[in-house]
């Protein structure tokens, strides 16, 4: 009963029906003279032939060699099988179906032959190989397909799973840096704390709930960088800061959540924290047809605090590896460094 439980009968129906066919269709090209009762009976036992030449090669012969990368005895375990194949039907039609419908095997190629005959005559064997093959390379076919979108499903539900795994790291980076900022207004009992608490809130809807999907629309992405470069504005005086966020939207295309944010955060905190003097910003989005470019520039702090540590360039490693999964080969990130400031240009081609 456990043996039955693991058989896939819908699997073993098809691969039937499959076989079902192909002796119906050879049936259906069958001479006016033949007869049926016989035709079926010989074409039965030519199927079987065919079907144990496939299964041999797709179940056995392709996973031990082929999937393995050993090219050369793919091919002589390939030929070797099929010829095995070849020698068991010719010996078949010799001692059992001949005798038994003679009338139906007289203009057969290779009637008059003997077996050591048949087993070495090159025409029988390329007409024999070809009819053994073709519904093989069918079925293969279909069994490779098969195997392709299951491959793409698992690169799939793997991607998805990177993705979460990527979000769950980025977004606890995010919120702390936000709450500590929330945290350092408290503490002076600054009037502006509030107002902190309301621009956190919608951040925080953004990053619990909206982030959840791979794509947003452009505008709601814009809409958080918006929310997080007024907040962070409440930080600091005209004085400290000079911010400057520029749009031109064409097109309402989506883009992954958080991958600019990532390099907006870097900008204040090792562009305007560690400046002792005042901090320049500058953004640009460009939505157009098919493409999102992304690009940034602040001052580099000239005091010895302004490198980036290892554990600041998480973020970073995580958008490059986001970028990867759902950009693959459609982005380009430059970053350049000078000694007076950092620049990041995003583009993706969709």
């Amino acid at each position: 009963m456990n043996f039955l439980k693991k058989l896939d009968l819908k699997r073993i129906a098809l691969h039937f029906f499959y076989w079902v066919f192909f002796l119906l269709f050879y049936f259906s090209n069958k001479s006016d003279n033949e007869e049926s009762y016989t035709f079926l009976f010989v074409y039965f036992f030519k199927v079987i032939a065919q079907a144990a030449a496939g299964y041999g090669l797709i179940y056995f012969i392709i996973p031990e060699t082929l999937n393995k990368k050993r090219y050369l005895l793919f091919i002589a375990a390939s030929i070797g099988w099929i010829y095995f194949v070849f020698a068991f039907l010719m010996i078949l039609k010799f001692y059992y179906l001949e005798s038994k419908f003679p009338d139906f095997f007289a203009d057969w190629l290779g009637h008059k032959m003997t077996i050591p005959e048949r087993l070495t005559s090159g025409r029988l064997i390329i007409r024999e190989f070809s009819f053994i093959t073709y519904p093989v390379i069918i079925l293969g076919f279909i069994s490779f397909n098969r195997k392709q979108q299951r491959l793409l499903k698992l690169e799939e539900e793997k991607k998805s799973m990177e993705l979460k795994v990527l979000k769950n790291q980025l977004n606890p980076h995010f919120l702390f840096n936000t709450l500590n900022n929330l945290y350092t207004l408290t503490l002076k009992k600054d009037n502006k704390a509030p107002e902190v608490i309301a621009k956190l809130s919608e951040i925080l809807d953004f990053v619990l709930y909206r982030c959840n999907e791979d794509y947003v629309s452009i505008e709601k992405e814009i809409a958080l960088i918006e929310n997080y470069i007024a907040l962070e504005k409440l930080r600091y005086s005209e004085n400290r800061l000079d911010i400057l966020f520029t749009k031109d939207i064409q097109e309402n295309n989506k883009i992954s959540p958080l991958i600019a944010l990532t390099f907006i955060e870097n900008a204040f905190k090792h562009g305007v924290v560690n400046e002792t003097e005042k901090a320049v910003i500058r953004l640009h989005f460009e939505s157009k047809k098919q493409q999102i470019i992304f690009s940034i520039e602040n001052t580099k702090p000239k005091n010895e605090f302004s490198k980036i540590s290892e554990k600041s360039k998480i973020g970073l490693i995580n958008v490059q590896k986001q970028l990867d999964l759902l950009y693959p080969k459609k982005h380009q990130l430059e970053i350049e460094e000078t000694l007076t400031k950092y620049t990041v240009i995003l583009s993706l081609t969709l």
